[in-house]
Formats: C-alpha cells, sequence, structure tokens
C-alpha cells in the first residue's frame, strides 16, 4: 500500500512539473524583427532603430526577467557552466522592471540599438554591424536555448520591409510580413463594415427584404399560437369550475334524497301484511259495544263508608297480662 502512495505522489509531481514547465519562458517565440527602420517605428527617444518583438504563447503570464538575448552564442556552453564568464554580445534583462513580466498572449519590443543605458528594452548589440544573422533567447541560467530566429540579414538590410511569423508563435513559416506590427498580431485582417458587406452580399436588398418579412410572419404567428393556447387553457379552466361548482350543488340534494329514504318504512313482509289486514277486518266488521266515553262511579250511602270506621284505621291497644 505504502508503495502504491509513493508511486501516486511522484506522478503528481511529474505531472504538476510538466505544467510548471509547459507554462514559463520556453513558451516565449521570436514573432518579428526589423532591421531597416528609417521611418515607421521609434523608440521612446525618437530614434529608428532596429528592433524585435517576442510574442508570449502561453495563458498565463510568463516573467522573461534574467534571460539573455544575443546575436552571437558562441560562448553558449561556457557561459552555462558555474562561474562561467557571460559573453559580450549577451545582453541580461533586468529584473528591477515589471514590464518584464508578459501578461498571456501578448508582445514585447526590444530594441537593438547597443545602448543599454537607454533603458531595460535597449540590447547592448546591434545586428547591423553584427557577422552573424540570427536571434536567441537564452534562459536566466545561461544553459537553454529557449528559441532562435534565423533571418536572411543581406535582404532586411536593404528593405524596409520587416520578417518574422505569418503566425504569431508558430515556428517554421517565416517571412516577409506585408506591413510591421511591433507590439501587435502579425495576422492583418482587413476589417469590412456591415454596410460594405451588406452591399456586397445582397445589392438589391432582396435578402434583407426576405428576412424582415420572414421576422415579422413568424413573430404574428408566434402571437397567434400564444392567444389560442391562452384562450384554450381558459376555457378548459372555466368548464372545470362550472363541473366543480355543479358538483357542489349536487351534494346538498342528494343528501335530502337520502334523507327521504331513510324517513320511508321498511318494506313489510308477507306475515306482517296479513297481520295488519285481519285487524283492520275485524276492526270494519265485527260488532262492538258503543262507549259512552262516561265513567260512573257507585258511591254508597253517606252514612255509611267504609273507610270512616275506626275499627279499620285504629290499632288496638295492646293488653297487658297480668
Amino acid at each position: 500500500m505504502k508503495s502504491i502512495s509513493k508511486y501516486i505522489i511522484l506522478l503528481a509531481l511529474v505531472l504538476t512539473s510538466g505544467a510548471v514547465f509547459g507554462q514559463s519562458v520556453r513558451d516565449l517565440r521570436f514573432n518579428e524583427i526589423l532591421i531597416k527602420n528609417t521611418d515607421n517605428f521609434d523608440d521612446e527617444y525618437g530614434r529608428h532603430v532596429p528592433w524585435v518583438e517576442i510574442f508570449n504563447t502561453a495563458y498565463n503570464n510568463v516573467n522573461m526577467a534574467g534571460c539573455y538575448l544575443t546575436d552571437d552564442t558562441t560562448g553558449f556552453a561556457a557561459a552555462g557552466k558555474k562561474g562561467g564568464e557571460i559573453p559580450e554580445h549577451w545582453y541580461r534583462i533586468p529584473k528591477t522592471d515589471v514590464k518584464t513580466n508578459m501578461p498571456q498572449r501578448s508582445y514585447l519590443v526590444f530594441y537593438l540599438d547597443a545602448e543599454p543605458l537607454y533603458g531595460t528594452f535597449h540590447t547592448n548589440f546591434d545586428p547591423r554591424t553584427s557577422e552573424t544573422d540570427y536571434l536567441a533567447l537564452i534562459s536566466a541560467d545561461g544553459k537553454d536555448l529557449i528559441d532562435i530566429l534565423h533571418y536572411p540579414k543581406e535582404a532586411l538590410m536593404e528593405s524596409t520591409v520587416s520578417y518574422g511569423l505569418e503566425k504569431d508563435g508558430i515556428t517554421g513559416n517565416a517571412m516577409f510580413l506585408h506591413q510591421f506590427t511591433p507590439g501587435s498580431s502579425n495576422e492583418v485582417k482587413a476589417t469590412v463594415s456591415k454596410q460594405e458587406r451588406l452591399k456586397r452580399d445582397d445589392p438589391y436588398g432582396i435578402g434583407l427584404a426576405i428576412i424582415s418579412m420572414s421576422v415579422v410572419f413568424t413573430a404574428l404567428i408566434l402571437i397567434y399560437l400564444m392567444l389560442k393556447l391562452f384562450g384554450y387553457s381558459s376555457k378548459k379552466i372555466a368548464q372545470r369550475n362550472a363541473q366543480k361548482a355543479a358538483a357542489a350543488a349536487a351534494i346538498p340534494t342528494a343528501a335530502a334524497d337520502a334523507s327521504k329514504q331513510e324517513d320511508l318504512p321498511e318494506q313489510l313482509t308477507g306475515e306482517e301484511a296479513a297481520a295488519i289486514a285481519m285487524a283492520l277486518h275485524l276492526h270494519f266488521n265485527s260488532m262492538h259495544d258503543e262507549e259512552s266515553e262516561i265513567i260512573t262511579i257507585d258511591m254508597p250511602s253517606a252514612h255509611y263508608s267504609p273507610w270512616a270506621q275506626k275499627e279499620l284505621i285504629m290499632k288496638r291497644a295492646p293488653r297487658i297480662r297480668k
């Protein structure tokens, strides 16, 4: 289990180091160079000097401070050794300027005028007096060659056209550019206004008319469908409410009918019906004494009333035997 954990940690470290390696100064590329700068681009002092443009191909910031720009890599092996001397034409980019921290997909211009005292972006060599026909970008430790740009020096010394990559950051397609673009993309595309494009694509306005009418009729159809749907839903809701009201009104009627049915006598059996019929027959057809509905009480003569006899109401006195 411990060995598996070690392998996982090692793999994570490898991937992390790969990500860091993939987003570093190794993503910087030479993008454009101009040597014969007569009147098209000047530095902060108003001078027309050779310049080179570097492009950050990464999608994060890359700080190139401490790296080297050079037009001569003869002392490359010696400079990479510990304690080795830095060659004369190696320009070390200062670490004190925040502009050397390049944002993602951005451009940075260096002036190749052999005047490093003029500022951070002025190198200590000039390609017009150099014997080489290339520029190199070297890492801060002097060991790694980040990028190198070979250019047709004789042609550039006579031409006012810049030389660079046809597509930003993609090496292997360097060419003379139609126009110089320091600090911006080499892929220049002519912009056409919407009016011009519409006039070119639809000179008679037929397409615009069809599109306009289609939009209007589509909107009307949508409104019609929405109204139909609203009416249908309203009708359904009204029917549902009417059914609920009818059901509520039918409940008391059903209850009343049920109560009436409960008041009705239950159906008589045959024996009970025969007994009731016999009783009615005897009542209507038999002879009965006529009752006067007068109650008479025969009272005895006034001088005699058994209720007043003393022997009946008085107890005998007890006899005492001697």
